[in-house]
């Protein structure tokens, strides 16, 4: 059985597998020649899509046509499409496709995949990972689970060199998102168990080593109207593509050199702009310090912890000023091993846990012998009695119910689950039919940033949108409507359960009273045909 652990990152991706030895290895793209697959989709026409470098290679000459950083759209409101060749392709549709490419990597070197595991920011919510599992799915994957990147880093870190309690402050700063996950590591009592728990995390999903590029071509930018007396807009795309084609690559020269040159062709003549690292440095300043930020807010949640070690991981923390601002923070407690490579390793080890849960020794059924190229399943039991993983919930969950108390009665989002809750959480609660004979009740489930018992949904009772605190962002999951028999008292009790995992939230109610039970798998909202009609909501007290 082949399970693979797959960190889909916003710019580069990765897969990875355990090898004979039970130890994490990446699938090298021998077509890139790299051991990452760059996270770029390229429609070249009907008949041909291009994933990887040479899709990145065309941004210059044909990036109307180029699709990159898909991961910030995925799962997100905006709903965004893209449009080739009178086809429309969702953001889940191209992550299918670079998550297909990496399976094709995969298969063009003999093997196949039978489970994975996909990698997502600690901070993505429930629309997010639940688009990101389809995107796995519609690349034909079966997807075991979603593993948080931070979480994946520390069981890399924990395989590789575990070797005493440790707290770890997990820095992850990818091309598009950036997390701060503070994990305990510790060696349990119970046969010498290493255990992973979540302590805190924080972060944003739309920070990450593009807002760095983004700096840098806006000072090549400025630079070049500068030098030939423009203005921006008298730079035509041709000159623009070539500016942002230079960025990534002048961005790892200022990782290793003091400065970088870029020469670009404006109006037929060659302009060079010189930039210096404490130039680019100075121009990102917001940036870091926005990810130091976080990583005092994520501090605080655990005042009394002591961090033994920092891990720098993703791409981004190859810049030097990022170990700077870390170790100044953090002094003689940074460690940066495989910081591109280390989440998909660690997807790897988690995967293959999974795994061997969940699969039936195929080997002894058919009678064939185990390839030499993955584990034995000796060596697979071994790493799953080895390790355990505790996550925590990355939002806050519950239903809209109404709150009968007083004299007006109040459409309220009661918080079942908080952030922070160990995975999976599960909560249950009782809740009433509003009057007697009602035959439905809708219940609608959110998701919110709130720590509050209870708060005012982003929806009304009748399913209007209604205003809500911005910093709650209360978002409305879905719904289950459930059906009550004739003459069902208002005294009737309905036991609603909330379920989450790291794929999503299962949603729960039984009539107490007959013992009929209704449940959903919530996805996202908009796999949910929301109904408006006039069904009433459940009531919090049964006076």
């Amino acid at each position: 059985m082949s399970t693979y652990g797959i960190d889909l990152g916003t710019t580069y991706s990765c897969i990875a597998r355990l090898d004979s030895n039970g130890n994490p290895e990446v699938i090298r793209n021998n077509e890139d020649n790299s051991n990452t697959l760059a996270s770029v989709v390229f429609f070249e026409n009907e008949n041909n899509v291009i994933v990887g470098q040479v899709a990145k290679d065309n941004i210059e000459t044909d990036g109307h046509r180029v699709v990159q950083f898909v991961k910030r759209e995925i799962g997100k409101p905006t709903n965004r499409t893209y449009e080739f060749d009178d086809k429309v392709y969702t953001p889940v549709e191209i992550s299918a496709l670079i998550l297909t490419r990496l399976k094709n990597i995969v298969e063009s070197q003999g093997d196949t995949i039978d489970d994975v595991v996909i990698t997502v920011p600690a901070y993505f919510g429930l629309e997010e990972r639940s688009a990101t599992k389809q995107a796995g799915e519609l690349a034909g994957l079966n997807v075991l689970s979603l593993i948080n990147e931070p979480t994946a880093a520390a069981l890399s870190y924990c395989a590789r060199q575990f070797q005493e309690d440790r707290t770890i402050l997990v820095y992850d700063l990818g091309g598009g998102t950036f997390d701060v996950t503070i994990i305990k590591m510790s060696m349990t009592e119970e046969g010498g168990v290493q255990k992973i728990k979540v302590l805190a995390t924080g972060g944003e999903d739309v920070l990450g080593g593009k807002d760095w590029d983004d700096k840098l071509y806006d000072f090549i930018l400025r630079a070049c109207c500068e030098e030939n007396g423009l203005s921006p807009e008298d730079l035509d795309a041709e000159t623009r593509q070539d500016i942002r084609s230079k960025v990534e690559e002048s961005k790892r020269k200022l990782s290793q050199k003091e400065k970088a040159k870029v020469r670009i062709d404006v109006n037929g003549s060659r302009t060079e702009i010189v930039i210096t690292r404490k130039d680019f440095e100075l121009m990102t300043a917001d940036l870091v310090g926005r990810t130091m930020n976080y990583v005092e807010s994520t501090l605080q949640k655990v005042p009394d912890i002591e961090i033994d070690t920092v891990l720098l991981v993703g791409g981004s923390t190859y810049m030097p000023m990022i170990k700077e601002a870390v170790e100044a923070r953090f002094p003689g407690k940074v460690q940066q091993h495989d910081p591109d490579q280390a989440v998909a390793k660690g997807a790897a080890i988690y995967a293959s846990m999974l795994g061997l849960a969940v699969e039936n020794d195929t080997a002894d059924e058919t009678g064939s012998e185990s390839s030499d190229d993955i584990p034995t399943d000796d060596k697979r039991a071994e790493l799953a009695a080895k390790f355990t993983v505790e996550d925590q919930t990355p939002r806050s969950f519950g239903p809209g119910v109404v709150d009968t108390k007083g004299t007006k009665h109040k459409y309220i989002l009661e918080n079942f689950i908080k952030i922070g809750e160990k995975m999976p959480a599960i909560a249950t609660k009782t809740y009433y039919p509003i009057e007697d004979n009602q035959e439905r009740v809708r219940l609608r489930a959110f998701e919110n940033m709130s720590m509050d018992d209870s708060l005012i949904p982003c929806v009304n009772e009748e399913g209007e949108p209604q205003a809500t605190d911005p910093a709650h962002n209360v978002k409305l999951l879905g719904e289950l409507i459930v059906n009550l028999p004739p003459n069902t008292p208002k005294t009737t009790k309905i036991q609603v359960t909330f379920k989450v995992d790291a794929s999503g939230v299962h949603v729960e109610a039984i009539n107490t009273a007959t013992g009929d039970k209704f449940e959903t798998f919530l996805r996202t909202a908009s796999d949910v045909d929301i109904d408006n009609s006039a069904v009433h909501q459940l009531r919090i007290s049964s006076d």
